[in-house]
């Protein structure tokens, strides 16, 4: 049995770059990057603009106009997840969805090096977006944290109000380096906050409910035997490894940032498909009883596809047993 009804179907055009407005939509306060299924990274002056005086427990209305017209929600700032002038990253903020968003999460990148190329993409006068790109030029601004972005000369769009919280991408990759935090020379210098210097506390949040599970019916006869078991593991490894989510390097990086951290630890990304899902099922499903979690986590990815279908055909058995 399938959960995908209790996700939004990605969008194969959906960015992961959304839009913090007003509740009806009508005003812009800035953008947030997508970094889980169900969290956001934002500055603590968007919330801020969106609701006064701010800090945990604020929520903020969002909306992802690229690409997923018509979707909306509300995120609220986590517990740990909020900087405002009192510490790095010093504007910075970390919010729950109150419903998994349209969008492939962001894939994260590494520290940014001197002379990398990116580009941002804004809302300012413009609801689909508006692009600036430009080049690394390193640490600089009102902290030693923040990173100094040079707009290319003669550029169309530099940086105004609307960029703030805008994800900062490798031009050649679209991984997310940073967030625009800060602009100046009217918009043709602007400053991140790299993502290495955002504590990733959405790795520890666990609050948000996962969609339930196929009742794990025990039973009445003798119990599997090991062989059986261990069959049953296989089968489902080798299922799994014929996912797009795991062929695609990009896409298993991000699918691997939302797994549980006891398994995130464990998994190594840089093994092959085969050789990931084997470890994955084994795990997940001998050590720590989360297999139906991560076939709920793959459903949300794999939108139903024929290969998710003989993934849970072949994880039926092992649903049914439990972990012993």
């Amino acid at each position: 049995m399938s959960h995908l009804a209790e996700y939004p179907p990605y969008q194969n055009s959906a960015d992961w770059q959304l839009r913090v407005t007003d509740r009806s939509g009508s005003a812009l306060h800035g953008a947030a990057a997508l970094v889980t299924p169900h969290h956001l990274v934002t500055c603590a002056h968007v919330v801020r603009a969106a609701v006064g005086e701010a800090g945990p427990g604020s929520r903020v209305s969002v909306d992802a106009p690229r690409g997923a017209e018509g979707w909306t929600a509300t995120a609220e700032v986590l517990p740990g997840g909020w900087w405002w002038r009192d510490g790095s990253p010093w504007d910075a903020a970390v919010l729950r969805l109150d419903r998994p968003a349209p969008a492939r999460p962001a894939v994260l990148a590494g520290p940014p090096r001197v002379g990398d190329r990116v580009r941002v993409v804004g809302f300012a006068q413009s609801p689909s977006g508006r692009w600036v790109t430009g080049s690394v030029a390193g640490s600089g601004g009102s902290h030693p944290e923040y990173v100094q972005i040079d707009t290319d000369p003669g550029a169309g769009a530099v940086f105004t109000r609307g960029f703030s919280g805008g994800g900062v991408r490798e031009e050649e990759t679209d991984a997310l380096v940073g967030i625009v935090c800060e602009a100046a020379t009217e918009g043709r210098l602007g400053w991140m906050i790299p993502m290495t210097e955002i504590r990733p506390v959405w790795e520890s949040d666990r609050a948000v409910p996962t969609p339930p599970s196929p009742p794990r019916l025990r039973p009445a006869a003798e119990p599997p035997t090991e062989g059986a078991v261990r069959r049953a593991v296989v089968a489902t490894g080798l299922a799994m490894s014929d996912l797009d989510t795991l062929t695609s390097p990009d896409q298993r990086r991000s699918f691997h940032q939302g797994l549980d951290r006891r398994l995130r630890t464990r998994v190594r990304l840089d093994q092959d498909p085969r050789t990931f899902a084997a470890s994955l099922v084994h795990l997940a499903h001998r050590e720590f009883d989360l297999l139906a979690e991560v076939l709920d986590q793959l459903d949300a990815w794999e939108e139903g596809s024929a290969s998710m279908r003989r993934v849970r055909d072949a994880a039926a058995p092992l649903l049914e047993w439990g972990s012993g």
